[in-house]
């Protein structure tokens, strides 16, 4: 069969993952993905909960050249929101406050912006509680860590540099470039950092935030956002009526 007798074909540009999918013999196709992407089709998530597949089927399966902003990016391969992404063409800003993560995310994203920091609505220094080397927990929030009775593993506090996410994006943000997507996950202090982004000026298309409120409707979280032009089109559980994550979209255009 010729590619133009597959509708499947019509209109698109055709990725290298899409070329691999659809035209490699079933036994040669996991082989070469997993070589060639780092993962195959049948297990594409890197995300710790399915992040990254439900953005991808938001943004649209095959979209290339994308644009993301990932705030508490933990680590550039391991529970990523947007390793996905980076290998499939995408590049953006990584923002992490774990003291010395920059040198690997530099190491592995080469292509993206990656500053070493945290977010908070004003510029300063912070307590940073540091549950460990590994652990996605460490966190800005005492009260988080309560909440998901984590706080006795808390290993040492120290102060972090913080930023405002505006001031961030001001200074990293190519000058006309568009955020497809926004994924803010730093452990109970999400609110704080979407309260510090200028939304006049940066508007990603989708945001997702996870959030210690498991009912939209108690959600300080959501409330804000509505605020903002933003409404929930998506909702995923994280830890099960403790932490809940919400997907955003935006509705001023």
């Amino acid at each position: 069969m010729q590619l133009g007798e597959n509708p499947r074909w019509y209109g698109h540009r055709m990725s290298l993952r899409t070329l691999t999918r659809f035209l490699l013999p079933p036994r040669l196709k996991r082989s070469v993905q997993q070589v060639l992407f780092g993962y195959h089709s049948y297990a594409p998530s890197f995300s710790s909960a399915g992040e990254d597949m439900i953005l991808r089927h938001l943004v649209g399966s095959d979209k290339q050249d994308g644009f993301f902003v990932d705030v508490g990016a933990y680590d550039p391969v391991i529970s990523s929101n947007t390793h996905f992404f980076s290998v499939n063409g995408w590049h953006g800003i990584n923002i992490e406050a774990r003291p010395g993560s920059r040198r690997l995310f530099d190491r592995v994203r080469p292509r993206d912006v990656n500053i070493e920091c945290g977010i908070a609505t004003s510029e300063g220094k912070m307590n940073y509680y540091f549950v460990g080397e590994n652990s996605t927990m460490n966190s800005f929030s005492r009260e988080f860590l309560e909440h998901i009775d984590m706080l006795s593993q808390v290993q040492k506090v120290i102060e972090v540099p913080v930023l405002p996410l505006r001031s961030v994006l001001q200074e990293n943000l190519p000058t006309g470039q568009t955020i497809d997507f926004m994924t803010v996950d730093i452990e109970g202090h999400d609110l704080q950092a979407l309260e510090s982004n200028d939304w006049q000026r940066f508007r990603p298309r989708f945001v997702v935030v996870e959030d210690a409120t498991t009912k939209p409707e108690d959600s300080a979280i959501v409330s804000f956002m509505r605020t903002q032009g933003y409404d929930v089109c998506a909702q995923n559980v994280i830890i099960l009526d403790k932490i809940n994550e919400y997907f955003f979209v935006n509705r001023r255009g």
